[in-house]
Formats: C-alpha cells, structure tokens, sequence
C-alpha cells in the first residue's frame, strides 16, 4: 500500500516537473521567437534607417552642387549684365540675350537659363519723393485707379500713411504703432493691415486681381513699358485711352519701344501722350529674374532656382529654389 502511495507521489512529482519543464521550455521557445522577430526588425529599421540617410546624403549633395552651380551662372549673369549696363538703351524680351538658354556642362548635366527685365509695375517702394512723404506726382493717378479697378479705393490713404515715413496721419486716414514708415522690402508687408487689407485683396484670386498684380518692390522707380503688363499701362495717364496700352504690347513684340517718341508715334496716341509719361514710364530695367533649371536625365524639369538681382550693385535680392 505504501508501495503504491509512493509511486503515485512521485508520478505525480514527475508529471508536475515535466509539465514546468515543458511550460518553462514554451517559455524559453516563445522568448526567442520573440528576440528573433525582435532582431530582424530591428535590422530592417536599421537598414531602412541606413538606405534613408545615404539617400538622403545622395539629395543634399545634388542640392549642395546645384546650387553652387547655380550661384556660378547667376554670378556670371549679374557680371554681364552690369558690363553693359551703362550701353544698354532699353530692356525688352525681344533681345537675344533675355531668350532661353540652354546651358550644357560636362559632368554637371543639361542646364535652362531664362533672364527677364523686372521694374514692370508701379514701384510701391518709390511712390514718394525725398522726404519720404509727399507723394510723387506722376504716380498719384496710377495708385488711385489701381485701387479703383480692385474696388477698394477707400485703402489709399491707409497705404500712404503705412508706407511714408512719418507718423502723422493724413486728413481722414489714422497711424497706428505697427506702422512700418517705410518701403516695403516685400509685397507681403502690406499684409500687416491686416484689420483692413485681406490676403485676397493684396494677391487677388481666380477672378480678380490684387495689388500685387499691379506693385513691385523691384523696381528704381519707373516703370518699363516693354515689359509691363497691360492691365498695369492701363493706368498711366496717356496711355488708358483708345486702346494704346494694347497697342504698345503689340508693338514691343515686334521690336522694343526705346523712347517718348516711339510711344508718341504710335497710332491714338494724343499729343500730350510723351508729356504725360514723363518720369513715369521708362525703357530699361534695374532689376532681374534669372529663372535656372538643372534638367534630369530624361529631360524632365529637376531642380529649379528663381533669382532676382540689382543690376546696378550686382546684388541678389532674392533667391527661391524648389
């Protein structure tokens, strides 16, 4: 009896040992499955992680030697440009140097060079004499009809007083502290009225212009009529009437407006149409954009750089890549 309660106790024992031993060897078996997954995982992170980082690499250093390469051309373009500055007696699009290039360099792929004459819109940075106040003149009519044609005229005696240096409020306007005084150095400035001035007002939208379809902040204070636009000439004295300002754009198609009298000579111009313009419309450009693109092997548009310098220091004022 004895006998049997003891090999009983220890079946039982030896069944209770086996089961943690299997229990403990699931455990164990399960674990390093688990480590397993653990590792491959993390291998294939790591290798993604890798694979990312060398492209990664790869990217900024095509970027890194497309820019410089971009910063080589746009260096050559504004030393050009400024050699025979001084020669030049009009900037128009039909001259061959303001044509699209391409621009083919061993090693370094097919590059597009693209020169535009800017100082094409009402200079909001020069709407002022000397002093910085009183408004020039020649670009009182533009700058209210111009606001005319985007229906806010109520919005001119507020820009004034944004944009003149001082901070006395003209009759039926206010100044406010965060006033800049100043020319803008960006369009996007005006954006700063903004209890007064919507995002659409300033940029338009699908079926309206803006004001930054008619202002620049490029430009030495003329505006260049063989480039500007003709919604923009339609607002220059001499030039709203009987249809010149289309006339004039047909015209620099074929060969560039180079004076007053080219313009005074056209078909419907009036008689006072040269004196009107005076100090108003010019014929040669200040600023530039350089538009540079590095082509991918199969032609297709790769990384591209938009550029505008000051001719006259030879400086970039504005640099944009995508």
């Amino acid at each position: 009896m004895q006998k049997i309660l003891i090999l009983t106790s220890l079946k039982r024992i030896f069944r209770s040992r086996k089961n943690k031993n299997n229990k403990r060897r699931a455990f164990v078996l399960v674990s390093v499955l688990m480590l397993g997954m653990l590792l491959i995982s993390c291998a294939t992170a790591f290798a993604w992680f890798v694979r990312t980082q060398v492209r990664s690499v790869g990217r900024e250093r095509e970027n890194l030697t497309n820019r410089s390469m971009a910063t080589v051309i746009i260096n050559s373009v504004m030393g050009i440009m400024s050699d025979f500055a001084s020669e030049a007696e009009y900037d128009s699009p039909t001259q061959r140097w303001y044509q699209p290039f391409v621009l083919p360099f061993e090693d370094l792929g097919i590059w597009t060079l693209k020169i535009t004459p800017l100082d094409d819109k009402i200079p909001i940075r020069n709407l002022f004499l000397p002093d910085g106040n009183t408004m020039r003149h020649e670009f009182e009519e533009p700058f209210r009809n111009m606001l005319e044609k985007i229906g806010h005229r109520e919005l001119e005696l507020l820009i004034l007083d944004f944009l003149d240096r001082n901070t006395r409020a003209r009759v039926g306007s206010v100044e406010r502290e965060n006033f800049i005084n100043r020319g803008p150095f960006d369009i996007s400035e005006l954006l700063i009225l903004s209890q007064d001035l919507r995002p659409e007002v300033l940029y338009g939208d699908d079926s309206n212009l803006g004001i930054a379809d008619y202002c620049t902040v490029f430009s030495e204070g003329k505006i260049n009529l063989n480039v500007a636009p003709v919604h923009v000439m339609e607002l220059m004295p001499g030039l709203d009437e009987r249809g010149l300002a289309e006339r004039v754009a047909q015209v620099r198609e074929e060969e560039p407006i180079r004076n007053l009298k080219d313009v005074q000579s056209l078909p419907g111009a009036s008689p006072r149409t040269a004196t009107l313009l005076t100090n108003l419309a010019g014929f040669k450009s200040r600023y530039f954009e350089v538009s540079i693109e590095a082509l991918e092997d199969d032609g297709t548009g790769g990384t591209s750089f938009n550029i505008i310098f000051d001719r006259n220091t030879k400086q970039i004022v504005k640099w944009e890549e995508s």
